[in-house]
């Protein structure tokens, strides 16, 4: 199980507009433009999702398989996982894999991350 996650501050275009103190027309304007100075993309139903620029801080690629015999699996999950964040430019990402079983929420490497306020993006 690979987890890609991106904890990114994301909303919907006239709310980002709302936050920048302009008109939700000028924003749309800006978008369809080209213009719009964050990411954003237009959602199946019509909606326009912002993505804020991501606080600096430490992105983690993390693994999980189910059991030791599925070490193979474990290092394709690792591989796969390093693709995607040099697709996306993203440096220096630290890698956290871990073996054990899913169902019991006993992830303790996951729960570090999760509390670990240096972690931007899993």
């Amino acid at each position: 199980m690979a987890i890609l996650l991106s904890f990114i501050s994301a909303m919907k275009l006239s709310d980002w507009a709302r936050q920048q103190g302009i008109s939700d027309i000028t924003a749309w304007r800006w978008f369809r433009a080209g213009k719009l100075p964050v990411p954003a993309r237009p959602l199946p139903a019509g909606t326009i999702w912002v993505e804020a620029p991501h606080p600096e801080g430490i992105p983690v690629r993390y693994a999980r398989v189910s059991s030791a015999d599925q070490k193979e699996d474990l290092e394709r999950q690792v591989q796969r996982l390093q693709a995607f964040a040099q697709e996306q430019g993203w440096t220096e990402v630290k890698a956290v894999t871990e073996i054990g079983f899913g169902l019991n929420g006993k992830r303790k490497k996951l729960l570090r991350i999760l509390r670990d306020p240096q972690v931007v993006r899993i």
